[in-house]
């Protein structure tokens, strides 16, 4: 594969020339780092509003995520409950599938469900709700929406949070690392490095 020349610069120049336009009200980043945030926080004559990244138990990217927040972009969540539907989207597009954890399932989030009598899936999108970073869990059941929806009607305790917090596993957490993307890990801007 050939090396690939991306001009992050000049990007965020035509992303601006949306707003300025009135196509888009503001600019939205996904999947950066945080070296890739302060590149476009210098270089930004609009400043992004947003950064969606991969956010669970299992991954918690505490700094990227206190950057942002210290900065005034707002973060939003995918796969907050991980990512049970993943193997089966990988092999429906021939891509390998791999053993992953099934976050649902963790002995500390199931022990701090029974005591609130919640579902796990409650659980973790409170946790993030509590630190200030939207949750955007992806499902299509009626009851499962509803039930995302119930995490808005209780509080974790400060033990609570501590024992998530525990579960941080670090990059070794990550679920989409874009391995499957031939090249990927390759490209000057892969921004899931160690």
């Amino acid at each position: 594969m050939a090396p690939v020349k991306t001009r992050e610069t000049r990007i965020l120049e035509k992303m601006e020339e949306q707003v300025d336009a009135g196509r888009t009200k503001a600019i939205g980043l996904s999947n950066f780092n945080k070296r890739q945030v302060e590149k476009v926080l210098k270089n930004a004559r609009i400043k992004p509003a947003s950064l969606q990244i991969e956010l669970h138990v299992l991954l918690q990217q505490k700094e990227l995520v206190e950057f942002c927040q210290s900065n005034g972009i707002v973060v939003v969540a995918y796969s907050p409950l991980g990512s049970p539907g993943f193997n089966n989207f990988m092999q429906k597009h021939g891509f390998p599938t791999r053993e992953m954890p099934n976050i649902l399932q963790q002995p500390a989030v199931q022990k701090i469900a029974e005591k609130h009598k919640k579902a796990t899936g409650q659980i973790l999108l409170r946790f993030w709700i509590e630190q200030n970073v939207v949750v955007i869990p992806k499902s299509t059941n009626p009851a499962r929406l509803k039930q995302n929806m119930g995490a808005l009607s209780f509080s974790l305790d400060s033990d609570d949070i501590e024992q998530l917090k525990a579960l941080d596993m670090g990059e070794e957490g990550r679920i989409f690392n874009m391995d499957f993307l031939k090249g990927m890990k390759d490209h000057p801007e892969y921004p899931f490095v160690k």
